[in-house]
């Protein structure tokens, strides 16, 4: 089975300073793929190359997937303040042309069902909604587009505590629902310890340690893993 994500010794600076140092990895199809670090680590810069919105400065990477859609840790921000919600996700639905007889998604509705809001939202402007409404409403616009690959940036740290769960075993229905590969950025391994199957820990811009999430928790391998793991709250 080949990948969805091949990613070989990627290297990303700017203005003359690399941040990313040559990692390398995969994600296969129908897989949640974890990258986890500090701030300053490097992922949310991995993340934005492999959407296109930073170019490599070394090594490669391939995206063999029909689309790919970026859900971003300000959801409120992510969307247009001056839109009604049914305008946000009408502008996705509709872009390029109306979405085919057979689409997952055929209209606002069928998006509002999937990642469980109710119809009344359309009408509403994303500073009327609360953090998880409009994360939730992000998530609707990024899977109008029917993706294959959904690349979620600290989707979740925004959000109180509470809602933290509910958004990311949303996350998890919808990859294993409609088969999608999710690249998920966070940097709490407690974010990502139930719903990935592969964790990478990365450290100053290199990865310290990859490996099935189970193994990465029950038997980290690097100090910095250990560290992290320490620090995740125990109640």
């Amino acid at each position: 089975m080949q990948s969805l994500v091949e990613v070989k010794d990627l290297r990303v600076g700017y203005g003359g300073r690399e941040v990313v140092h040559g990692v390398s990895f995969d994600v296969k199809p129908g897989e949640v793929f974890g990258v986890v670090g500090e701030s300053g680590s490097g992922k949310s810069t991995l993340a934005r190359t492999l959407a296109g919105l930073e170019k490599p400065s070394g090594g490669e990477f391939a995206v063999h997937a029909r689309s790919v859609q970026m859900i971003f840790q300000d959801a409120v921000g992510s969307l247009n303040p001056r839109m009604r919600i049914r305008t946000a996700l009408e502008e996705a639905l509709y872009f390029g042309g109306p979405p085919a007889a057979d689409a997952l998604f055929p209209d606002t509705g069928s998006l509002l069902e999937a990642v469980g809001l109710s119809e009344a939202v359309l009408e509403q402007y994303p500073r009327e909604l609360s953090g998880g409404q409009c994360q939730r409403a992000s998530i609707a616009r990024a899977l109008a587009r029917q993706p294959q690959l959904l690349i979620a940036d600290e989707p979740v740290s925004a959000l109180d505590v509470s809602v933290q769960a509910r958004i990311l075993n949303l996350l998890r229905e919808l990859g294993s629902r409609f088969s999608l590969s999710i690249l998920l950025v966070a940097h709490d391994l407690a974010v990502v310890r139930n719903i990935c199957d592969r964790v990478a820990v990365m450290e100053k811009g290199v990865f310290v340690e990859c490996g099935g999430a189970d193994e990465v928790f029950s038997n980290p391998k690097s100090d910095y893993t250990r560290r992290l793991l320490a620090a995740v709250p125990r109640i």
